[in-house]
């Protein structure tokens, strides 16, 4: 027996099924990720193809069944469409690496509505360019981090406790953690932070936006954030979108 329910998502992407429908996969705020199929999307006569386009917030309607791994679509509203994306390569370079993660490395039908909250403003954000899209996407990098349960403790140094804030030099064992300038002998360091890179870590961490930076500090960033990931998560080999554009 199906249910009918509905809720308001972020499209991730779309395929072509058949000779009119699309199966369109979402990270919906109430039930998480799932995918449904639209019938007739395709054909001419249809309005709602559009709504359909990647990053787009919408709300929809659809009938759920629990032996049913695709669900079924009756109704799709446009709430948001984030035009400024879409013209821009920038902005959808790293608007797409959001999509990947929300694609790749969250559970079916595990609800989440504060990452799906912070998944809306971030493509907001991304679309208003108050900000570099590359600066927006690491700050929800390390949000998503902390919201999958991989959160980056950073205040204290692993092995000894000691504050990191005034260390010269900080290293980072993938397995231990965050490690002082004393500790850094006792575990094979996969990444050295400099003071300066630190601090911008730990305001990257913080809802401060207004910091100086260097464009090669959020690209070491990205390394360090991506291979972190890949050490915990083995199905997650990088992201693909920031390569292809």
């Amino acid at each position: 027996m199906s249910e009918l329910l509905k809720t308001e998502a972020v499209v991730l992407n779309k395929i072509n099924f058949g000779d009119t429908s699309k199966i369109v996969h979402f990270f919906t705020e109430e039930y998480g990720k799932l995918s449904a199929i639209l019938k007739g999307a395709r054909s001419p006569k249809s309005k709602i193809g559009v709504a359909l386009d990647s990053f787009n917030i919408v709300q929809i309607v659809f009938y759920k069944k629990e032996t049913r791994d695709i669900q079924i679509i009756s109704q799709v509203d446009l709430i948001k469409h984030f035009h400024k994306i879409n013209e821009d390569l920038e902005k959808m370079k790293y608007s797409s690496a959001v999509i990947e993660l929300l694609h790749n490395l969250t559970a079916e039908y595990e609800p989440h509505k504060k990452l799906y909250k912070g998944t809306v403003r971030i493509l907001e954000m991304i679309n208003e360019a108050k900000y570099t899209p590359k600066f927006l996407f690491v700050k929800y990098f390390i949000f998503f981090i902390k919201e999958i349960g991989y959160e980056i403790p950073y205040e204290n140094c692993t092995n000894c406790g000691k504050k990191l804030v005034n260390e010269k030099r900080i290293s980072f064992n993938l397995e231990k953690g965050f490690l002082c300038e004393t500790c850094r002998s006792v575990s094979e360091s996969f990444f050295d932070f400099t003071k300066e890179l630190f601090n911008f870590f730990v305001c990257l961490n913080s809802k401060i936006n207004n910091v100086s930076y260097e464009h090669d500090d959020l690209n070491k960033i990205i390394f360090f954030l991506e291979k972190y990931l890949m050490y915990h998560v083995h199905e997650f080999k990088g992201l693909r979108s920031i390569k292809l554009y």
